[in-house]
């Protein structure tokens, strides 16, 4: 028994795969589009003309990739070799904005750490996070990072 295709059911055949693979992509960047996402780089500062503070050296360049607001209410750094965080309740925001901060869609805001924030570090830091008040926490990683959690104290 012999099957031949005709010109039509190979046409069939490529609309309804094609439509397939769309509707798979289209389900996928619907979950995508509704999904939380916040990008943490840590930064190291450098202080530069007349700065409020100018030992501060780290800082948290935070960034809103969702559709919708989030606010970030806390931030810090994980620890290596510990699941214990070093939370830094009131991080210095030089742009006269306020923390806990409410960020729109693609926006950003930077929270520089205060170095006396840093003071009772046993731990070397393994990734800054940013957390939400819907308790979702993010981490970010940086070759600044590295660096500076090189000098904390062992």
């Amino acid at each position: 028994m012999a099957m031949t295709f005709d010109a039509k059911d190979v046409v069939t055949l490529v609309i309804a795969s094609v439509g397939a693979v769309l509707g798979v992509l289209n389900t996928w960047r619907a979950f995508d589009r509704d999904r939380p996402k916040l990008r943490v780089r840590p930064k190291q500062a450098i202080p530069v003309g007349a700065v409020p503070d100018p030992r501060t050296r780290l800082c948290l360049d935070i960034t809103n990739l969702s559709n919708f607001p989030l606010t970030v209410s806390e931030v810090g750094v994980f620890y290596r070799g510990t699941k214990a965080r070093g939370a830094v309740p009131f991080p210095v925001v030089f742009d006269g904005g306020s923390f806990p901060r409410r960020l729109e869609p693609r926006s950003s805001f930077t929270v520089y750490f205060h170095p006396d924030a840093f003071d009772h570090i046993r731990h070397r830091a393994r990734c800054a996070y940013a957390t939400t008040d819907c308790g979702l926490t993010f981490k970010g990683r940086s070759p600044a990072l590295e660096l500076l959690a090189n000098r904390a104290p062992v």
